[in-house]
C-alpha cells in the first residue's frame, strides 16, 4: 500500500476508508503492516469499514489473516460477522470447519446460509443425516433437508423465520413431508405470514390435520383478502366430510375467484339438501363454464328431483362438455325426466329463449323443445290408447 492510500485510510470520511479498503489487490505474501492496519480496521466505529476489512482479508492468504477472520466470525454484528465467515471460506483452511459447522445452528438465517457457503467452498463433506439436513437447509435445499426425516425438523422450523419469502415457502413445503407433530403449531404461525404464497404453502402443509385450531385457521384463510390463499383454504376444507363447513362455503359461493367457486361447488355437492339443490342450480348460469360444469355434475349426484328444471335449461349451454353433463344429469335423476313437470316448466323459459339466443344455441333450444312436446305427446297418446282386458291381467269368461 502507497503513502497516498496509507493516508487515505486514516480519513475521517468513511467511505473513503471503505474504498481504499476495497480497492487492495489480492495476495499470497501480504505487508504484514497492511494486515495490521486492516485488523485496525476490523475495530472500526463504522460498521461498513469493519465489513470492507473483513472481505478484504480474505484475500490475503497467510496465518495472521486466517487468525483475525476466524475470532470475527462470532462478531456481535451480524454483517460483519457473515462477511467474516464469507472470507474465512475463501482462505481454504480446514481448521475453519469446526466453527462454520456450528454456525448451521445458529438463530440468524443469514448466518446459517453464509457458514453454507463457507463449508461448501472448504469441500466440507457432512458426516451424518443430521449435518446434512442442517447444510441442506442452509444452502437452500429445503426439499432435500425433508428427505432426512425428523433431524430436519429444528433447521426448517428455524427458516420460517427467515428474510426472504421464499426461504419461508421452501420450508413450509418441505415441512409437509416431515411426519413430526412439532410441526404443525410452526405451520399454523406460518398460516398468518405477510406474503400470501407462505400462507397458501403453510395451508397445504397442514391440509391432513385435524382439530378446532386447524378448522379455525382454515377457515379464517377461507376469508383471507387473497384469492390465492382463498383458494388453498377452500380446497382443503373440500376434502372434509363434514358438514359444519356448509355455512361458511355459502358465502363463498360467489367468490371472484372461479376455482373457489368450484371447490365450493365440490364440497357442497357432497350433501344433499333443499337449500343446496337451490344453491348448485343458481351457480349453472355461472359465468365460468368449469363452474357449471362443477354444478351439473353435482346436481346429477343430489337425486333431488327439484334440479330437472334448471338441468333442462343448462342443455342448452353454450359449452358442449356442460350439456352433455347436464343431460347425464338429468338421466341420473330421472330416466324419463322430458315428462316430468319440472321438465315441462323449463319448457317456457327455453321458449322465451328463442328470441334473444345466437342462431346455434336458438338450434339445440329448438332440439330440447321437439323433445320435451314429444314427451308430453307420448304421455297423452298412452292415456287415451284403448286397455286390453289381458294387460290389466283380466280372464273373460
Amino acid at each position: 500500500m502507497n503513502w497516498f492510500s496509507n493516508l487515505r485510510l486514516k480519513s475521517k470520511d468513511p467511505q473513503t476508508r471503505v474504498k481504499v479498503i476495497e480497492s487492495l489487490a489480492p495476495s499470497e505474501s501480504p505487508d504484514p503492516k497492511l494486515i495490521e492496519m486492516l485488523a485496525d480496521c476490523l475495530e472500526d466505529d463504522h460498521k461498513e469499514v469493519r465489513c470492507a476489512a473483513a472481505k478484504a482479508l480474505g484475500k490475503l492468504q497467510c496465518e495472521r489473516s486466517f487468525e483475525l477472520l476466524l475470532g470475527h466470525t462470532s462478531n456481535d454484528c451480524p454483517e460483519v460477522r457473515q462477511a467474516a465467515v464469507e472470507s474465512v471460506g475463501l482462505l481454504g483452511d480446514a481448521r475453519a470447519i469446526e466453527p462454520l459447522k456450528e454456525l448451521l445452528r445458529a438463530d440468524n438465517p443469514q448466518d446459517r446460509a453464509t457458514a453454507g457457503a463457507a463449508l461448501r467452498a472448504l469441500g466440507w463433506v457432512p458426516a451424518n443425516a443430521d449435518e446434512q439436513a442442517l447444510f441442506d437447509v442452509a444452502v437452500g435445499n429445503a426439499r432435500g433437508a425433508a428427505f432426512r426425516g425428523e433431524v430436519a425438523l429444528d433447521p426448517l422450523v428455524s427458516e420460517l423465520s427467515h428474510d426472504t419469502s421464499f426461504a419461508r415457502r421452501s420450508a413450509a413445503e418441505a415441512l409437509a413431508n416431515v411426519q413430526d407433530p412439532r410441526r404443525i403449531r410452526p405451520l399454523m404461525a406460518a398460516a398468518s405470514d405477510p406474503d400470501p404464497t407462505v400462507r397458501v404453502t403453510a395451508i397445504h402443509a397442514l391440509g391432513n390435520e385435524k382439530g378446532e385450531a386447524i378448522a379455525n385457521i382454515l377457515l379464517r384463510g377461507l376469508r383471507d383478502s387473497e384469492s390465492c390463499v382463498r383458494l388453498a383454504a377452500a380446497q382443503v376444507l373440500a376434502r372434509s366430510d363434514s358438514p359444519d363447513y356448509i355455512p361458511h362455503f355459502f358465502e363463498v359461493l360467489h367468490d371472484q375467484n372461479f376455482e373457489v367457486r368450484i371447490a365450493t361447488v365440490q364440497y357442497l355437492s357432497r350433501f344433499a339438501h333443499p337449500q343446496i339443490t337451490q344453491a348448485l342450480t343458481g351457480m349453472l348460469q355461472d359465468a365460468d363454464s368449469d363452474v357449471r360444469l362443477a354444478a351439473a355434475k353435482g346436481l346429477g349426484a343430489s337425486g333431488d328431483q327439484e334440479a330437472i328444471e334448471g338441468l333442462v335449461i343448462a342443455l342448452v349451454d353454450e359449452e358442449r362438455i356442460v350439456r352433455q353433463n347436464a343431460e347425464a344429469a338429468l338421466s341420473q335423476l330421472n330416466p324419463n325426466w322430458p315428462q316430468s313437470d319440472a321438465a315441462q316448466r323449463a319448457a317456457t323459459h327455453l321458449e322465451a329463449c328463442l328470441q334473444t339466443r345466437s342462431p346455434w344455441v336458438r338450434s339445440n333450444i329448438s332440439h330440447v323443445l321437439a323433445k320435451l312436446r314429444g314427451a308430453v305427446e307420448q304421455g297423452s297418446a298412452a292415456q287415451t290408447s284403448p286397455v286390453n282386458a289381458g294387460e290389466l291381467g283380466l280372464v273373460q269368461n
